[in-house]
This record gives structure tokens, C-alpha cells and sequence, in this order.
């Protein structure tokens, strides 16, 4: 029983599954009352609150807001901001201005090193994740729930769901770190996990999500609100499969593309010309994103995985709260920029980030000066209209307003079904936002499957058709085919999925992260520079390496 117990000692506050679709009810626990007894006295609540654990590792910090990583502050080891840091903060799209946390390093300069905290934390962060939807699958086939027939498909299902976001902690641990030790739930807790070669560990993830993905279609599972299933296994097949060559060394476009068309074929019908897509792109990240969320109260399902962040035992100081309080400073009468947390429904922001030139450079601009734009994607942004310089002649944050715009694109309105804030539904203005977080969204899976079709998987006059969708809902012109290409379809990328944790990897399947495109302050140099070819990868933790005996990767 040592490992139930393990496992229950970390869960202070559940989400227990409700009979009603949508619905998240909060069930807080006590851990330090629960025993194997329990288990034995109502089965079902109590693989329903161990499970709920699993969902709160990617929704907030750790039991009881805690931080689930020793020595690392809570919001960071948050799963959507430790994944940000890494996957944005190197890259054009963000600037890290609040350079005397030491936690982060050098990494606003694209410049890690083993001993950086942030690194340490973010692979933590993983691994805890992995490990505990690796005890919760072994929690049910030890026998410890003492289920009976009528449990087993709920137990089923939630193993499948374990799989499902184990194997979202593996793309971000092979795509970040390369060769890292692998867990599954045949890995003895307490043993020291084997480190495997990338494309073994590509192999064995990609083989789990096809299982399952063919479980889901031999018994179809509705999937809920908060949760995962065959949507969310199919779309990380899709990132896997999109970034094959970089992990392998052989791509698998053909594969990339067969699960982008099955999503698609299943969300489509509603929405944006029929696409599947919401009708204004503001709404998936406004305060009432949750209804264009998989199992939303909206019939358009866009949000094919979100980190739902509106109860108070989900909140954290990450997802909707972090992408709008990270940008945001008030300006004083004597500033010569304006911005208020007023226009963005809060009362705080940490004035930590803002964007580089080269970013805002790849939207259309009505002016010289880049104040205003057709593209409806920058409606929220702060740009020089409002006295602030798309420049970063220094990154410290007394510079604040004249280094870097901020590319708002989260904020604590409510928007009605035509994208216009309704303050009716608004909650009041508050420090900690209920946003949930768009992990996964259908527009993602729309522009990865163009890529494909583009090299060489599929009709160029689908891809097309694609891609139009996500500019038309931007209100700019569709584009012809000639204007097609994989160069163009790179900047639709980066102007439609910006900041959401796909921007180094893109830029690293393209070829162009630490060499063919700079950037300002790219290693520390202020109008850029290339990189070392291994930062391609991040070091593995350096504390990682010493306790486990594995191998550092090359060039650290």
C-alpha cells in the first residue's frame, strides 16, 4: 500500500466528475484522513478525487496551491507557464524584461544552462505530471479502488485519459530535452526511470496514442468539460507527427495529416463558414472561453484542449491570469504610454514581458508606424497609438513603454456572440482571472495540416482552403494560390497561435531558431545573433544528470 499512499498524500483538494456535461464540481480532502479503508467505503468518489488530482497537476501548482517542485516558486511550476517560459520567452514573440529573477537565467537571450532554476523547475513540473498519471493507472490494476464490474469502463476511461496527458508531459520533454528517462505504468515507483534515445521514446508515445485513438473508435466515449479524449490524443499525434524529422530524423507528413483530417471532420459544421472555428477570434481567449471548449455549452468546439481555470481550487497565478497580468503596467499622468488594467477587466499586472520587432513586423500595419492594423488578431494590443515603442533598446522594466509593444490577447471580458464585451456577464475586475487556457485549438490543427498538404501529403487546393479559414476570421483577404508557400505559411502560423507554446518549435522545424533568422537581444545581442547549434535542445537539469546517472546532452 506504500504507493496509494504516496500517491493520496499529495492530493489536499480534488475536482470530482459530475453527472452533468460541463460541470466541474470541487470536492476538497484532507489527505492525512485517507487510508486504504477508505476506498473500500465509496470506490467510485475516491478514484473520481485520486483522478481529480491528475487533472489539478496541469491546471494550477500542487495540493493546497503549493508548489509541487522544492525551492521553486508555485506559479512558475505551473504547468501552462513553466511550458511558456521555455517555449516563448527564447523567441521573437517575448521579451523577459524582469531580468533580475534569477530563476530564468539568461533564457530571454535564448542562452540556457544546466544550473538555471527555471529549467530545473519546468522538468520537474513534467515529470511530476508524468508520475502521477503513471501511480493512478497503477492505483487500478493493483486492485486498490476495490472496483466492481459496473466501475471498470469509468476506470477504463480514466485511464485513457492518463495516457493521453502523460504523453502531452513526453511531447514537451522529448520536443525541450531530446534523450530523457522514460515512466509508464510498468515503471516501479521508486526505481530510477531508463533514459531513452528521442525517437524510442517518439516510437512508444506515438504507439499509445494510436491504441487509444482506436479504443475511442471501436467505443465511442463522449469527451467533458476539463477533461481529454480522443480529440485531445489525436491532436498530439498531430504535433508529434508535424515535428517527426526534428525528433527522428523521418518525417511522417502523411500520418500528420490523416489525424489533422479526422479532427477537422469531427469539429467541423459549425462556426466560422462552417470550419469549426469560433466566428471572432477574441472570443477563445476572453473570460467565457469555457463554451467553446470540447463539451462547452457553444456548439463550436474550437478549444480542443483547455486548462479550465474558473474555480476557486483551479485558480493560479498561470494560464489566463499569467497572459494577461505578465504584460500589463498602469501608466501614470507623467507616462508618455497608456494603459490601464481597467481596459483589460483586472486590477494588477507584474510588468514582466513584452514583444519583439520582428514579431510585430510580420502583421499587416495600416501605418509606418505600426499603430494600427486590418488584422483583427491585434485588436488588444498596446501599440505606438498608445505611445509605446516596438523597440527593446534595453530589456529592464524601468524601460517600460518604450521597449517592446504588448501583444494582449487574453483578457477578463466576457464576449457576447458577435466578440463584443459584454459587461453583464463580466466578473467584477480582479488580480486572478478565471481565462482557462487554450492548449490545443483547432485552428493549430487547421495550419498543421496545410504544412503537411504543403510538403507534399496532400492537395495544395485544400491547404488553401485551410489556411483561408484563419485569415477570413481575422478579416484579412483570402490568399491566392500562388501566395501559398511554406515560407508564408511559417508567418500565418506565428500570427495565428503567438504565445501559445508552440513558437520555438516551430521555429526549430523550420530551421531557423538558432540560425537563418535573428531576432533582437537573441544571444544578448541587441539586434541579434545566432546561436549555438545544441540549443536547439535545453540541457537536462544538471541536479537531474548527478542523481540519476544520465547522460547530459551534447554541448553542456
Amino acid at each position: 500500500m506504500k504507493a496509494i499512499k504516496k500517491f493520496i498524500v499529495l492530493a489536499a483538494a480534488a475536482i470530482g466528475l459530475s453527472s452533468c456535461v460541463g460541470d466541474l464540481d470541487l470536492k476538497p480532502t484532507d489527505p492525512r484522513t485517507l487510508t486504504a479503508a477508505d476506498f473500500a467505503k465509496d470506490p467510485e468518489d475516491y478514484m473520481d478525487r485520486v483522478m481529480a488530482n491528475v487533472q489539478m497537476a496541469f491546471a494550477t501548482y500542487g495540493a493546497n496551491g503549493n508548489s509541487p517542485v522544492a525551492g521553486f516558486d508555485g506559479g512558475m511550476a505551473t504547468f501552462q507557464r513553466a511550458t511558456f517560459i521555455l517555449e516563448e520567452i527564447p523567441t521573437d514573440e517575448a521579451n523577459w524584461i524582469a531580468t533580475s529573477d534569477a530563476d530564468y537565467g539568461q533564457l530571454q537571450y535564448g542562452i540556457p544552462t544546466a544550473s538555471v532554476k527555471f529549467i530545473e523547475g519546468t522538468y520537474s513540473r513534467y515529470i511530476i505530471n508524468v508520475t502521477f498519471c503513471n501511480q493512478f493507472i497503477q492505483t487500478v490494476n493493483d486492485g486498490y479502488f476495490n472496483l466492481d464490474e459496473s466501475l471498470k469502463p469509468k476506470a477504463d476511461e480514466y485511464i485513457r485519459q492518463c495516457k493521453i496527458l502523460r504523453s502531452a508531459c513526453y511531447f514537451y520533454l522529448v520536443d525541450c530535452f531530446g534523450n530523457v528517462p522514460y515512466a509508464d505504468e510498468n515503471t516501479a515507483v521508486g526505481s530510477i526511470a531508463p533514459q531513452l534515445p528521442r525517437e524510442e521514446i517518439f516510437t512508444r508515445v506515438t504507439q499509445t496514442l494510436e491504441d487509444i485513438v482506436k479504443e475511442y473508435e471501436a467505443n465511442p466515449v463522449e469527451q467533458r468539460y476539463g477533461y481529454v479524449g480522443v480529440d485531445v490524443a489525436r491532436a498530439l499525434l498531430v504535433k508529434f507527427y508535424l515535428n517527426a524529422e526534428v525528433y527522428t530524423g523521418t518525417p511522417a507528413w502523411d500520418k500528420c495529416l490523416a489525424h489533422s483530417k479526422a479532427i477537422i471532420d469531427r469539429l467541423k459544421g459549425p462556426g466560422f463558414k462552417g470550419s469549426g472555428l469560433a466566428n471572432v477570434y477574441q472570443q477563445l481567449f476572453a473570460v467565457n472561453n469555457d463554451q467553446y471548449t470540447i463539451g462547452g455549452s457553444n456548439a463550436v468546439n474550437e478549444i480542443i484542449w483547455g486548462i479550465p481555470q474558473e474555480m476557486p481550487n483551479l485558480l493560479s497565478w498561470a494560464n489566463g491570469t499569467f497572459m494577461v497580468g505578465g504584460w500589463l503596467s498602469a501608466s501614470k499622468p507623467s507616462d508618455s504610454w497608456q494603459c490601464s488594467f481597467a481596459d483589460y477587466n483586472v486590477t494588477d499586472g507584474w510588468k514582466c514581458m513584452t514583444t519583439r520587432r520582428q514579431f510585430v513586423e510580420k502583421f499587416d500595419w495600416n501605418e509606418a508606424t505600426m499603430a494600427t492594423s486590418p488584422d483583427d488578431r491585434v485588436r488588444d494590443w498596446k501599440t505606438s497609438k498608445d505611445g509605446f515603442s516596438p523597440d527593446a533598446p534595453a530589456l529592464d522594466q524601468d524601460n517600460f513603454g518604450s521597449n517592446g509593444y504588448l501583444p494582449m490577447k487574453f483578457t477578463n471580458w466576457a464576449l457576447d456572440a458577435e466578440g463584443k464585451r459584454d459587461t453583464d456577464l463580466s466578473p467584477v475586475a480582479n488580480n486572478q482571472n478565471g481565462i482557462d487556457y487554450p492548449v490545443i485549438r483547432l485552428a493549430e490543427i487547421y495550419l498543421s495540416a496545410a504544412e503537411a498538404i504543403l510538403h507534399g501529403a496532400g492537395d495544395k487546393a485544400e491547404a488553401l482552403t485551410y489556411v483561408n479559414y484563419i485569415r477570413e476570421r481575422a478579416l484579412l483577404s483570402p490568399w491566392t494560390s500562388g501566395e501559398l508557400s511554406l515560407n508564408s505559411l511559417q508567418d500565418e502560423r506565428c500570427r495565428e497561435l503567438y504565445t501559445e507554446n508552440c513558437r520555438r518549435t516551430d521555429l526549430i522545424r523550420y530551421g531557423k531558431y538558432t540560425s537563418g533568422y535573428n531576432w533582437n537581444w537573441k544571444n544578448q545581442v541587441p539586434g541579434g545573433a545566432d546561436l549555438p547549434a545544441h540549443f536547439n535542445l535545453y540541457p537536462l537539469p544538471s541536479s537531474i544528470v548527478y542523481l540519476g546517472g544520465y547522460t547530459q546532452n551534447p554541448g553542456y
